[in-house]
């Protein structure tokens, strides 16, 4: 969710744009339908395809319960895109501010659920490289255990969020448009959430990257050059591919965040929205890693 995307309503302290202002323009609205669609049918390919193998193969493990709540997330994010493809196709919501506002939450829900997901895999196999854990003490209540906590967690901080601000001010419904929150770019405590959460998340995805690294460098150094016959570098391997796909898709929306955040009150041009809604949208290229499984890159 747009916590820190300061599309956030703070109460008294918002920024009015001219409600004749069409911010994303058609130019705008064809990238996003074409970035859009490209997720909605890779994923959906993607998503089916990983479903069905899981269920063949009826996997036990911890690492497998966290990928189908990775696939649960897709799916959930998946079923949101037709409605922004349709908007974005005639220029016109009428479905109400509720359900924009909550066709909106879902990507941004999906992105930093699937986030702390990626993250949990990649610490739980460098635990295991290091021998904090032993993989028979994984059983597979553990994992349930551990993905009810990431849910319920992410609820109590998500749905309050949700229902008091997100995209509540009101002149929100007074318009046939939607995906456009932001007006509360000069809220300090709404900016103070957003800086937080992108220090946390470069910090950690970091300092996992360096670690991964070390460790890849080390196998190769001991394996070479078999290291591929061997199941603890293929292994470490699936790691580096979470983190390639948090670098790729995730890190640019927080870059740009930061730069979004400090001209957007003075610069409320359609170019920096059209930046800003194209991050955004890659965020939502995660989708597409069950097609990179299915397809051989991560076996």
């Amino acid at each position: 969710m747009d916590v820190m995307d300061v599309d956030l309503v703070s109460n008294g302290s918002s920024v009015v744009m001219p409600m004749a202002e069409q911010v994303c323009d058609a130019h705008c609205r064809a990238i996003l339908t074409t970035a859009y669609s490209v997720v909605f049918f890779g994923g959906t390919v993607g998503t089916v395809m990983m479903s069905h193998m899981m269920f063949k193969r009826n996997c036990q493990s911890m690492i497998a319960t966290i990928i189908i709540n990775i696939i649960v997330l897709h799916s959930l994010l998946l079923i949101s895109l037709p409605f922004r493809l349709s908007y974005y196709l005639s220029a016109v919501w009428k479905l109400g501010s509720f359900t924009c506002r909550m066709v909106s939450g879902v990507i941004y829900g999906h992105m930093y659920l699937t986030f702390i997901f990626y993250v949990a895999i990649v610490t739980l196999r460098l635990l295991i490289y290091f021998k904090k854990l032993q993989m028979q003490q994984l059983q597979k209540f553990h994992a349930v255990a551990l993905s009810i906590i990431i849910w319920v967690t992410g609820s109590f901080i998500f749905l309050p969020i949700f229902f008091l601000q997100y995209g509540t001010d009101p002149s929100y419904t007074e318009q046939q448009r939607c995906f456009e929150f932001h007006k509360s770019l000069n809220s300090r405590d709404i900016i103070i959430i957003n800086y937080s959460i992108i220090v946390i998340m470069m910090t950690t995805v970091l300092l996992l990257f360096l670690i991964q690294m070390a460790v890849i460098l080390h196998l190769i150094k001991a394996y070479w050059p078999d290291m591929w016959a061997h199941q603890e570098y293929r292994a470490q391997i699936k790691s580096f591919f979470f983190l390639l796909v948090i670098v790729v898709c995730f890190i640019p929306h927080h870059a740009f965040r930061v730069y979004f955040i400090q001209n957007f009150p003075e610069q409320e041009n359609s170019k920096l929205i059209l930046y800003n809604e194209i991050c955004v949208a890659l965020t939502a290229f995660c989708c597409l890693d069950m097609l990179c499984f299915i397809g051989g890159v991560i076996h």
